[in-house]
């Protein structure tokens, strides 16, 4: 767990994180399937002995840090089988109907996060435990709507393991979408963390995400002097330069310099450049400015014009035609 300088706030990211898709995704889909007759609390029971054979077992005894690691994959794959529940019943996010009928908006029905006490050594344990919970539901809500005939567990095990590795894309289709509504970008920039998780963005491995916006008088520009952390899940693997020793040594020492040589882009001198350093506990993604001669066009067009290197900062998106 190379560069990880606070278990702490993985541990806390894990419970948060965990808490939310359960209590979001996952368990109000369960509430309105049995209140739609679709499924019954019996046919969960019923499937939990096939179901625990598909719950893949956290091995304990090692290190923290290690089991820590293990938690943050698992809550990976937790999410990836929300996903492939929902779409296998119609539709990636419950509808507003779908919401209030699951008692989300009910402050009696509300789904409360469970909350977990004492240091690391208690607190990891008590979350393996919570996530093995949680798959087991998953995994007995796959089989009953095998069983009745929705989908089969070959189809559902193809889904999972079909997982598409995350693309720059994600993070440039987040930049247009701030571009065109100042609402969501100023909640992006206050908490980008939560912002984009009610997008169904999962940033299991992401403790704190920090979306730096670029200004008329400000450039922001991402590095990791120590390795390579990088917001993989909302920019997909890093360029070949950004895990480069020159670029980690010059872009901190003189930012205006290497940009000119590297990436031929000229700062003005009345334009400060703020370089963050990331690790594993922070990572950063730069939002920035939108291009003149974009009135008008949607929120696909503006995406197509968001490069890899302006969401690290080292470039600018391009121009329209």
């Amino acid at each position: 767990m190379a560069h990880r300088e606070d278990l702490d706030s993985h541990i806390r990211a894990v419970e948060e994180d965990m808490e939310y898709w359960r209590t979001k995704r996952l368990e109000p889909r369960v509430i309105r399937l049995i209140r739609r007759g679709t499924i019954a609390f019996s046919d969960l029971i019923q499937a939990s002995e096939a179901a625990r054979s598909r719950v893949e077992k956290l091995e304990s005894g090692r290190d923290l840090e290690t089991r820590v690691a293990a938690l943050e994959i698992g809550l990976g794959k937790f999410v990836r089988g929300i996903e492939v529940a929902t779409s296998i019943l119609g539709g990636l996010v419950l509808v507003e109907e779908s919401r209030e009928e699951a008692g989300v908006y009910d402050k009696e029905a509300k789904l409360v996060h469970r909350n977990i006490g004492g240091g690391a050594n208690d607190r990891v344990p008590q979350l393996e435990e919570m996530l093995t919970g949680n798959m087991l539901l998953l995994q007995a809500l796959l089989v009953v709507l095998a069983k009745n005939g929705l989908t089969t567990l070959d189809k559902v095990d193809e889904m999972l393991a079909s997982s598409n590795p995350p693309r720059y894309e994600n993070g440039a289709r987040i930049v247009a979408k701030a571009w065109l509504d100042p609402e969501f970008r100023s909640r992006l920039v206050k908490d980008a963390k939560t912002t984009l998780r009610e997008l169904g963005f999962a940033l299991n491995r992401t403790p704190k995400l920090v979306v730096l916006e670029n200004t008329d008088t400000v450039r922001n520009i991402i590095v990791c002097t120590l390795c390579s952390c990088y917001p993989y899940e909302l920019l997909g693997n890093p360029p070949w330069w950004y895990k480069h020793d020159s670029y980690k040594q010059e872009i901190v020492t003189s930012p205006k310099t290497k940009l000119k040589e590297m990436f031929k882009l000229a700062v003005p001198p009345s334009v400060e450049v703020r370089v963050y350093d990331s690790t594993s506990d922070i990572r950063y993604m730069v939002l920035p400015r939108r291009p003149d001669g974009t009135e008008g066009m949607s929120e696909e067009q503006l995406g197509r014009l968001v490069t890899q290197e302006s969401l690290i900062g080292v470039g600018d998106p391009l121009i329209p035609d």
